[in-house]
């Protein structure tokens, strides 16, 4: 489990940006615009160039519900950056402190009248540690680029975070909509059962 932290030194919101090529880093780099200079397009859309290569992108918004953070994490091998839904977050070495426990005496079942023997209670297990993330800053939207084109809705890191958040929250949240043809058709006829027994009560 992780647990956000905030940090004193918390930057302005920042731009993340999903390439469409290989490049052994992940997280905030400091680039001039002699090397990376998106322009807005009056579609929405963003134009670019990265070592010659044209490069085109689509910005998606953080969902309704959701803050980006940008957070550092830290781990023994190496640096890493993971991106959550809107999170950008690198692991600190820090947990998050637990609950001190009750430690509970045997309990004992009367066998005979001189005999006890002590329960075997289970032993519960021991709660999962909660691992401390840094928050370093935050960010409103992702660019996803692709080359010579803007990805589409089939591209990998835009069903990524559009499809999976939505279908994260249809599992683990609530809805009172009817998910299927058949629900809205049982509905209807329980409506018309009550409707045909209470004007057969209400006739004379």
């Amino acid at each position: 489990m992780l647990a956000l932290q905030r940090s004193g030194n918390v930057e302005d919101k920042c731009v993340v940006n999903i390439l469409p090529c290989r490049i052994h880093h992940n997280g905030p780099t400091k680039v001039t615009k002699r090397y990376w200079s998106p322009q807005a397009e009056k579609d929405g859309t963003a134009t670019s160039y990265f070592r010659g290569r044209r490069l085109r992108g689509n910005s998606i918004k953080v969902p309704a519900g959701y803050r980006g953070e940008n957070v550092p994490r830290e781990s023994p091998r190496k640096a890493d950056i993971d991106m959550f839904a809107g999170v950008v977050a690198k692991t600190t070495d820090r947990f998050l402190p637990q609950p001190c426990r009750m430690q509970s005496g045997p309990t004992y079942t009367a066998v005979d009248e001189d005999i006890e023997i002590a329960d075997e209670e289970d032993e519960d297990e021991p709660p999962e540690p909660v691992m401390l993330l840094e928050e370093l800053s935050t960010f409103e939207d992702v660019i996803v680029w692709g080359h010579d084109a803007v990805p589409t809705n089939e591209d990998t890191f835009v069903k990524g975070i559009e499809e999976w958040i939505a279908f994260a929250e249809a599992i683990h949240g609530t809805s009172t909509k009817p998910t299927r043809q058949t629900d809205t058709e049982n509905e209807k006829r329980e409506d018309d059962r009550d409707t045909r027994t209470t004007t057969r009560v209400s006739s004379p």
